[in-house]
């Protein structure tokens, strides 16, 4: 006995559904790369707002410095300005003849 095979020709809804189902395979594994590429945006964007933060706390501490040492200058300033004064106020009550007596 021989026995024949008949070869069943896939009609085209079933070639249809089979490209199909490679595209949404394709569009799988589309979808996994983007998640992937969206993990490493996500990381990197954290990364650099540290960055930003330290760098922005960095950048308040060195103010924090400029202004003290501005304020410190600026203080000792006004001490000798009001030194200046007084030595003035002092040497004006005196008068100018008690001052020509010291200088002879």
């Amino acid at each position: 006995m021989a026995t024949t095979q008949t070869i069943k020709m896939p009609t085209k809804t079933e070639t249809d559904v089979a490209v199909l189902q490679v595209r949404v395979d394709d569009i799988k594994s589309d979808i996994g790369e983007i998640k992937a590429d969206i993990k490493d945006l996500n990381s990197t964007l954290n990364k650099n707002n540290d960055t930003t933060h330290s760098l922005l706390k960095e950048m308040q501490e060195a103010s924090t410095c400029a202004h003290k040492s501005m304020s410190d200058k600026i203080g000792s300033l006004e001490k000798w300005r009001w030194m200046m004064m007084g030595a003035g106020i002092v040497l004006g009550t005196l008068g100018y003849d008690t001052i020509a007596k010291f200088l002879k």
